[in-house]
């Protein structure tokens, strides 16, 4: 027979029937309250965060930062020290070091976004079909990788850039082959866990092909470790642009570009100080900023969400 016993409206109710706002502890914080706690207990990520904002202002609407013109010398207002019409002074021909500075974002970052892209794109199919498909393919490409690898980064990026000649282009695509034997690496060591996985034997139990089986399970559950790498490696293809562009490879006088600007300072050293100090300072914070925001995507700080 059917039980048909009302329940007793005084009898308390178990968790599973009450809302689930009610079924959590009383004294846990909301959602805001934890990001709130997030950000908080992290005020060095929070500048970094800044930082990048600034710097992405400064690259898309530099006349929000600098009413300046970059170009435009001035030599009776030449080396000027920071002051109040001038922040960051002036240099050696009357110009706005602040205008210089930030109009100079935007080559400096293009390049750099430029070069993590050509080795994240060059590297990571490399490393993909090397660590799935093994053999013959996985010894070719470890062993062009440990040819790449055998040559000092800013070393192979000089003999890549003489090759190709001057401009942020070819600085760009000389820095950015100088990381394609790491990204590939990576790559290759994240699919040869991913690949002994349970749903990728199912997959290729269930007769799907090996470029689908590649794209659809490998490539996804592969990608992340080597996304966050490039978030890593940002920051130093930044220095290594810039160290680039004060050689002399990168954009050519009088366009502006953080590497060039603490070139031009060098002679100065005695009399003008900021013209090689603030820029100096302005890589090295992006530097630093980068990597802050990309040790947290490698989950530093996930424990405290």
């Amino acid at each position: 027979m059917t039980d048909l016993t009302v329940p007793d409206a005084d009898a308390p109710a178990s968790a599973g029937d009450l809302p689930r706002a009610a079924a959590e502890p009383a004294g846990a914080p909301s959602p805001f309250r934890r990001r709130a706690r997030f950000w908080l207990l992290r005020p060095g990520l929070v500048l970094s965060v800044l930082l990048v904002a600034v710097l992405v202002t400064a690259a898309f609407l530099p006349g929000l930062l600098s009413p300046y013109d970059p170009l435009a010398a001035a030599p009776r207002e030449k080396l000027l020290p920071p002051g109040p019409g001038h922040p960051f002074g002036t240099d050696q021909l009357g110009r706005d070091l602040l205008a210089r500075i930030v109009h100079g974002a935007l080559p400096t970052l293009q390049a750099a976004v430029l070069a993590v892209a050509v080795g994240l794109v060059a590297g990571s199919p490399a490393g993909l079909l090397a660590g799935y498909r093994g053999g013959v393919v996985d010894d070719v490409v470890m062993r062009l990788t440990d040819v790449l690898l055998s040559v000092p980064g800013l070393l192979l990026s000089l003999a890549l850039v003489t090759a190709l000649g001057f401009g942020t282009l070819k600085v760009a695509l000389a820095v950015g082959v100088t990381s394609v034997s790491t990204f590939a690496r990576i790559m290759r060591a994240e699919v040869l866990k991913v690949r002994r996985s349970t749903y990728v034997e199912a997959a290729r139990a269930s007769g799907n092909r090996w470029p689908a089986v590649l794209l659809r399970h490998v490539l996804p559950n592969s990608a992340g470790p080597v996304l966050v790498y490039a978030a890593i490696d940002f920051g130093a293809v930044v220095l290594q642009v810039s160290s680039l562009s004060f050689l002399g490879y990168g954009a050519q006088p009088p366009a502006p570009e953080w590497g060039s600007l603490v070139s031009d300072g060098r002679n100065h050293l005695a009399t003008a100080w900021w013209l090689t100090t603030l820029p100096g300072l302005v890589i090295a914070a992006t530097v630093l900023a980068a990597n802050r925001i990309a040790r947290s995507l490698d989950g530093e700080d996930q424990e405290a969400r």
